[in-house]
């Protein structure tokens, strides 16, 4: 039986893809009240001349929600290219695996009609001693091997009424071969495809993970400083988080929950 190949998205992935929203909505749901907090703070430290007004933060903290929202576009567009490239190692696998089944059934065939034409003892002239190789890399040197060896030695021989030619065994075997190889070729260069889209995934990874931390971090201590303890924790991120193992809780509360409500770690 046939291994099944399914391309998917990666759940660790799709885990910071839905942390990140939920950072995100946190972000906006609360803007307004947080940015009003803050600018209310910098009046009273620096006074009514201050600088940080409330619309300055709430252009703060939607650069910061845009920015990760877009880190995690791109998150999610590298991993696309990834299952699109694994799709095609999907069909990439079904015709190798076809093309494999092939030449084992004309190679095995092809034994046979040396045994009715020949004898057994003629097995070894051909190369055909022993078991077909099951191993596709190994299948095609097999049977290029044998195919030279008949066009070494050919024969045409009638048994019984039926007659073997060794130049039609050969050029079976031959053209089924490259087949097989073919299948081979474009497998090994879609693996260097996917490889390369794994990579430049990975990558991606890592620069979400920053991304998401010192945005999230930010979010933390702006929310502190709002005197919101309670949505702070909310937005931190944890190491299972950014690893993708889980996904940072959802946001639960109202914009005017009391400060020191639970706090959810």
């Amino acid at each position: 039986m046939r291994e099944v190949f399914v391309a998917k998205k990666s759940r660790q992935i799709d885990n910071r893809m839905q942390s990140s929203g939920h950072v995100v909505s946190a972000a906006k749901a609360h803007a307004e009240q947080v940015a009003a907090k803050l600018a209310a703070r910098a009046v009273f430290v620096q006074g009514a001349d201050t600088k940080a007004t409330k619309d300055v933060f709430l252009v703060l903290l939607r650069f910061l929600s845009d920015t990760l929202g877009a880190s995690a576009q791109s998150l999610d567009a590298a991993e696309l290219r990834v299952v699109a490239e694994r799709a095609d190692d999907v069909g990439l696998r079904e015709e190798r695996d076809t093309a494999t089944e092939d030449l084992v059934r004309i190679a095995v065939r092809v034994r046979s009609m040396v045994v009715d034409a020949l004898g057994a003892n003629a097995l070894r002239a051909y190369g055909l001693e022993g078991e077909t190789p099951r191993v596709p890399r190994d299948l095609v040197s097999h049977a290029r091997s044998v195919a030279g060896l008949m066009a070494q030695k050919p024969f045409v021989v009638t048994v019984d009424g039926v007659t073997f030619d060794s130049a039609a065994m050969a050029e079976t075997l031959g053209k089924k071969a490259d087949v097989l190889d073919k299948a081979l070729e474009n497998m090994r260069r879609e693996e260097q495809e996917l490889a390369d889209q794994l990579g430049r995934r990975d990558q991606q990874v890592l620069a979400w993970v920053e991304e998401h931390q010192g945005i999230a971090d930010t979010l933390v201590g702006l929310f502190r400083l709002a005197g919101r303890k309670d949505l702070a924790e909310r937005v931190r991120p944890t190491s299972r988080a950014l690893a993708g193992e889980e996904v940072t809780p959802a946001e639960t509360t109202t914009s005017e929950a009391p400060a020191g409500g639970p706090v959810l770690g």
